[in-house]
């Protein structure tokens, strides 16, 4: 159902909302054209461990194609993968079950409602002692989630020069937890363990109103932005680190997108939002500026500037975080804290030609994001097996980088796509308990290259590389006669994935086909080599590939 996937880096343009801070992730989604029922199932082998899912879908539109709708559902059921044989998961369980629809109902010619609806339900647990219940575990993490989420949009054009948009969306999710274990078979030990169960609410609510109006060469948008966002948290044994705060923020924003001539040669989208949240006392001025500017038909010049922030919340991050040995890590906002904001400059160009008779794709984008009160945290005490972290602001931070990004069509039959970024990111002064200046879990060097190639009718043949650079990774060792654990920063070494994949098309009667593929991912088994082990292991000590080699069947029929 998914057209395609935008990047945007930066603030993007005003539309978007206030935490939009480094740039934003779009998925558009495909309008339902045709009549069709689609069936397909993924089946994963992680050295024996078993990753499947399937997944249905049903395309339905009217014969005047004034409204359409998809329904779909799937399942999914992994098991857990030990990496290095100690009883504890490297990949926990996982189920998942989703169900929903989306589509669009247009009542006049001027006129489209369009509707969505999901729920989706997963559990997570990994630890140890997955036979028995979570608080008899020596080590458990589990979470069960409930999720129901949905949207309401009514565009309505009232001329051919303006329209307006009304849209409402909500997210309800309830959530149980487990972080903890069973330290010794004592019935005090097992009492004990009962107070690692963890229950959260977190409603989400948004409304918007969009005006758009074209005035000769300029589309002027102008839209309100209203965000409701509850949390209820209780997945802390202390009373004291409960939560239960509303984060409100009213959004409004201006933008006018230029068009200096008739082929668009040159394109300016400028823009502000003006952002009020509750945690925050003043409004928050965010301008935005982009420029498009096509040198040749073939050569585009992009251009820049813009500004967000993020608010001083807590975040759905916050409330997933296990230490050692059972130990709660419960992390909250410092007294004070202010929002964090950031300008973000790029620039950069885009070529799309022949050469000769070869399509070629060039693109070099330049960035640079400074980021003003940067959020890191800090390590405050522990208390039992509960550790006190606090979200505070630095003195800020600064992220730079190049991507470049190539894609050539040697033959009809072979497409080659690449890209890597070369990047940096600082804070400007040693805010970590590890004394460093680096963004952690972080690489500055990351990249893929991927290749397609049709070997005959129906069969194709994939194969990609994903490169990872070396990045720092913070690490907690229990050691025996002290009462804290040792912290330690560890530089990770770099990781080459490979994954290779055949595809054939199958025709199999009337109007059924099916397309069948093979293939291993991560063909050479990168993967950490230093992983923790026994029941005083890090379990936020993990880097580098997600997953082992892992050999893969997948089929589909459509209809």
């Amino acid at each position: 159902m998914i057209e395609q996937i935008e990047i945007v880096k930066g603030g993007g343009s005003s539309l978007y909302g206030a935490g939009a801070i480094a740039g934003t992730i779009n998925m558009i989604m495909r309008r339902p054209a045709f009549n069709s029922v689609s069936v397909n199932y993924v089946g994963n082998s992680q050295d024996g461990a078993y990753d499947q899912q399937i997944s249905t879908m049903a395309e339905i539109v009217s014969d005047d194609n004034n409204s359409g709708f998809y329904v779909f559902g799937s399942t999914r059921s992994r098991n857990p993968y030990d990496r290095n044989g100690d009883g504890f998961t490297e990949l926990s369980i996982l189920k998942n079950e989703t169900i929903g629809f989306n589509g669009y109902l247009r009542p006049r010619n001027n006129s489209e409602l369009q509707i969505s609806f999901h729920k989706i339900f997963e559990e997570r647990r990994g630890g140890s002692d997955l036979d028995k219940p979570v608080h008899e575990a020596r080590i458990a993490e589990m979470t069960k989630h409930y999720k129901y989420g949905g949207k309401v949009k009514w565009i309505q054009k009232l001329s051919p020069v303006f329209e307006y948009k009304v849209n409402y969306a909500f997210s309800i999710l309830e959530r149980d937890s487990y972080y903890g274990g069973l330290a010794e078979d004592t019935p005090e030990a097992r009492l004990a363990a009962l107070n690692y169960y963890g229950f959260s609410e977190n409603p989400l609510h948004t409304g918007r109103v969009q005006f758009n109006y074209i005035l000769n060469n300029h589309l002027m948008i102008a839209g309100v932005q209203y965000d409701h966002d509850h949390l209820l948290d209780k997945s802390v044994s202390s009373a004291l680190y409960h939560v239960d705060e509303t984060f409100k923020n009213l959004g409004v924003y201006l933008q006018d997108e230029i068009s200096f001539d008739e082929n668009d040669q040159f394109q300016l989208v400028a823009g502000v939002r003006f952002d009020n949240h509750s945690s925050l006392e003043n409004w928050i001025i965010s301008p935005r500026l982009n420029i498009k500017y096509k040198l040749l038909e073939t050569l585009s010049i992009r251009a820049g500037i813009t500004s967000g922030f993020k608010a001083p919340q807590i975040f759905d991050e916050d409330l997933h975080i296990c230490g050692l040995e059972g130990t709660q890590r419960v992390i909250r906002n410092s007294s004070g804290l202010k929002e964090e904001k950031s300008f973000s400059y790029t620039a950069g160009f885009e070529f799309q030609d022949f050469v000769g008779e070869i399509p070629v794709l060039v693109g070099i984008t330049g960035f640079y994001t400074r980021l003003s009160d940067a959020y890191a945290e800090e390590f405050i005490s522990a208390n039992g097996n509960i550790e006190y972290w606090e979200r505070i602001n630095s003195s800020g931070a600064d992220v730079k980088g190049i991507e470049i990004d190539f894609g050539i069509k040697l033959v009809r039959t072979l497409e080659i796509r690449t890209g890597f970024t070369f990047k940096n990111n600082t804070y400007r002064e040693n805010v970590t308990d590890f004394n460093t200046h680096n963004f952690l879990r972080t690489p500055d060097i990351f990249g893929y290259a991927r290749a397609s190639y049709t070997i005959s009718t129906g069969f194709t043949a994939f194969v990609s590389m994903k490169y990872t650079g070396s990045m720092y990774v913070p690490h907690e060792i229990v050691v025996d006669d002290q009462e804290y654990p040792l912290l330690k920063l560890t530089k990770s070494p770099s990781f080459v994935e490979l994954d290779f994949a055949l595809t054939h098309k199958v025709k199999l009667f009337g109007d059924v086909t099916s397309d069948i593929s093979v293939g291993v991912k991560n063909l050479t088994n990168a993967f950490q080599k230093d992983l923790d082990y026994g029941v005083t292991r890090d379990p936020g000590y993990v880097y580098g590939p997600m997953q082992p080699r892992t050999f893969y069947f997948s089929t589909n029929l459509r209809i």
